[in-house]
């Protein structure tokens, strides 16, 4: 059976945002937009409702839409108010209109370390990750996101770290005692909404640091997202073929982003991709991305 959600946001971006991330978690359920004039046609049948409501801006849901509330925001425990889609989905279940239809949620944990491997262009590679693998495509409470390449081509916009850099953190993970769940606390949320560590403190510091440092990390993370609630993307650039395939080892999803599909047809890179399907672990998945064909339809080929 079904149950409705409808949305009372008025910005547009964050109701689009919420709807994927329902659709996804929960697809037996009905979700729309409120607006002045009522409920669609949609819901007139529809018995049971939840009302989801910007409690931040302090807007109520209309008079006119009967339903359980829930609120959309959250304390983050920093004095913030975050749209925390895990107590959202918490609160949807403990609803009765979830429980009496029987909702189970869906969860994907084999998708929760991915690794971007990019050829491309600074520009064409952030647009890549903004539209496909962005912070709102994970379904974690704590997207996190480690650039593994020179300063001078990691995002200009990120949040300088009270805590560090990248390079604070690949020193500290050098250290056999050091916990998974200690990466969060060298973290800040970026200008595009995943938790990163931000720029080292000189360009080159990720490469002096050594692939044995950024394996290691890797393994870190792999842990972290096992065993709490996080999700990452690491972005690996300029490094050889056999230090690449030493971090491969440790994702969920490799994603290749190539400038165009005459890149693979040169001997060489049709060999290095098929070295790096073979360094995957069991049930990791690997797909190639072409930036031509994203530029205006998206494609990609799964491997």
């Amino acid at each position: 059976m079904a149950f409705g959600i409808i949305i009372y946001e008025e910005d547009d971006y964050l109701y689009s945002l919420i709807r994927e991330r329902l659709s996804f978690r929960f697809p037996q359920a009905y979700i729309d937009k409120a607006d002045k004039r009522g409920l669609s046609s949609d819901f007139k049948l529809i018995k049971d409702i939840l009302v989801l409501y910007d409690n931040k801006t302090g807007n109520m849901p209309p008079p006119n839409i009967d339903g359980t509330a829930i609120p959309l925001f959250y304390e983050d425990g920093k004095g913030h108010l975050i749209i925390d889609i895990r107590r959202i989905c918490d609160s949807i279940l403990r609803s009765g209109a979830a429980q009496s239809n029987g909702a189970v949620p869906v969860i994907d944990d084999n998708d929760r370390l991915r690794l971007l491997i990019s050829y491309a262009y600074i520009d064409e590679r952030e647009n890549f990750i903004k539209r496909v693998i962005g912070p709102d495509s994970f379904d974690t409470m704590h997207p996190i996101r480690i650039d593994l390449m020179s300063g001078i081509r990691m995002p200009p916009l990120f949040t300088h770290s009270r805590n560090g850099s990248i390079t604070t953190l690949l020193r500290k993970c050098t250290d056999r005692k050091f916990d998974p769940k200690e990466i969060l606390s060298y973290l800040n949320p970026d200008s595009n909404g995943f938790l990163s560590a931000g720029k080292p403190e000189s360009e080159d510091d990720v490469y002096d640091s050594g692939i044995a440092s950024c394996s290691r990390l890797m393994a870190l993370l792999k842990a972290l997202c096992i065993r709490d609630n996080a999700g990452a993307l690491v972005v690996a650039e300029g490094w050889r073929e056999s230090e690449l395939l030493e971090l491969i080892q440790y994702c969920d999803t490799l994603h290749i982003l190539l400038p165009a599909r005459m890149c693979t047809e040169d001997t060489g890179m049709v060999k290095e991709l098929g070295l790096f399907k073979r360094a995957l672990t069991s049930g990791a998945l690997m797909t190639v991305h072409y930036c031509e064909d994203y530029k205006e339809n998206y494609e990609s080929i799964r491997i």
